[in-house]
């Protein structure tokens, strides 16, 4: 079994106590990012950390993860120390931070701000964690698309089953670059004002950033109330662009997610959608929902309150749901209201009071990459 030791989050909700009340309450309020490509520069809602400039960002989020890790270490090790064979993963999709400048001159014939020479993807954060903390690895980088940093975790759960190491920080990050924004915006997957999942008049995602931590072991060396029961990730490949409409690649995860941990579907308490507001997504996973389950268990998604994080939603929502659970509720969906006619069930209307449980978090992703896992916190 895998404890899930703990977890750290910085996303534009703020710190702890402002992200659960944001949660408790329904309150959604995203940033606004101006896409500068375009002739009419269109404006489009965004969830940004916070308005400074990527140049400082960056700096900002290298000091962010190794305080945060040191956090995690020294809760658990002497003096910050961990063993040597902790291993560092770390998902993201966002690609490397240093090359935005040419690719947006070439692309836009814009003069963006300089960023510096050195490589800043998510290799770099990875390896400035390995080399400050003396860990002597694995250090794996994951791009999956949307489901970049749940594959990291579901890969450090499985290297930890097998011992090859005692324990695992898995990292997820996502940052705004503009020539992902331009992407999908030329796709026309964005939206306007809200980000409706399952609506009838869900037009589309809004994207956010966020940058999480997680600290995982083998029960046998130290227990939690929080553990991994098991998961599954597969491809297919139906299209370049996603899943299959009618759901039949997500109810095959779904159901493969659920053999892996040994549990029936009555056994969840509820489920965390991925839940993005694309009219084809949207579909495709209610489609599987359907497919995968007699009766669909309460599900939400938390993408309303955080954006679509892309790379990094793995992670962060994983997070999040740690969180709303440990006090003692599971949030109802924002704007999920009226549901699509061609949905049988919808997301969960009112915050349900919960403490423990078993919850399955799902993700899909651009490409065909279905990921899908269990997590389960004992009573208190």
């Amino acid at each position: 079994m895998i404890s899930i030791l703990g977890g750290e989050l910085l996303c534009s909700l703020g710190a702890g106590a402002e992200r659960m009340t944001a949660l408790r309450d329904g309150r959604v309020a995203p940033d606004t990012l101006v896409v500068e490509a375009f002739a009419d520069q269109p404006v489009f809602p965004y969830y940004l950390i916070d308005s400074s400039s990527r140049v400082a960002r960056a700096a900002y989020i290298e000091e962010y993860l190794q305080t945060v890790t040191e956090g995690l270490f020294t809760a658990y090790f002497s003096e910050a120390a961990p063993p040597s064979n902790t291993g560092v993963f770390l998902g993201s999709s966002s690609i490397d931070y240093s090359l935005t400048r040419p690719i947006e001159k070439s692309i836009d014939g814009l003069n963006p701000e300089e960023l510096p020479c050195s490589r800043v993807g998510g290799g770099y954060y990875a390896d400035r964690i390995m080399q400050r903390f003396g860990l002597t690895g694995p250090s794996l980088t994951y791009n999956t698309a949307c489901t970049s940093s749940i594959n990291a975790f579901m890969d450090a759960a499985a290297m930890l089953e097998c011992r090859v190491i005692d324990y695992a920080l898995v990292l997820g990050l996502e940052l705004s670059l503009p020539v992902i924004v331009e992407g999908f915006a030329l796709m026309q997957l964005l939206s306007s004002d809200v980000l409706r999942p399952f609506a009838q008049k869900r037009n589309g995602m809004i994207l956010g950033e966020a940058v999480s931590a997680v600290l995982l072991t083998r029960s046998e060396i130290t227990p939690s109330n929080w553990q991994y029961l098991g998961g599954q990730s597969c491809c297919e490949n139906h299209s370049v662009a996603g899943s299959d409409p009618g759901g039949t690649g997500i109810a095959k995860v779904i159901g493969q997610s659920l053999e892996d941990a040994q549990i029936r579907p009555s056994d969840l308490t509820a489920l965390k959608a991925h839940g993005t507001g694309g009219e084809l997504m949207d579909f495709a996973e209610m489609r599987g929902m359907e497919q995968a389950f007699a009766e669909i268990p309460p599900y939400f998604s938390m993408k309303p309150f955080i954006g679509h994080t892309l790379g990094g939603c793995g992670l962060a929502e994983l997070v999040l749901l740690m969180e709303c659970v440990d006090n003692g509720f599971i949030p109802a969906t924002p704007h999920a209201e009226p549901l699509d006619e061609q949905f049988s069930s919808p997301p969960v209307a009112n915050n349900m009071d919960v403490t423990h449980g078993r919850f399955m978090l799902n993700y899909f992703g651009f490409g065909g990459n279905n990921t899908s896992c269990i997590l389960e916190k004992t009573q208190p």
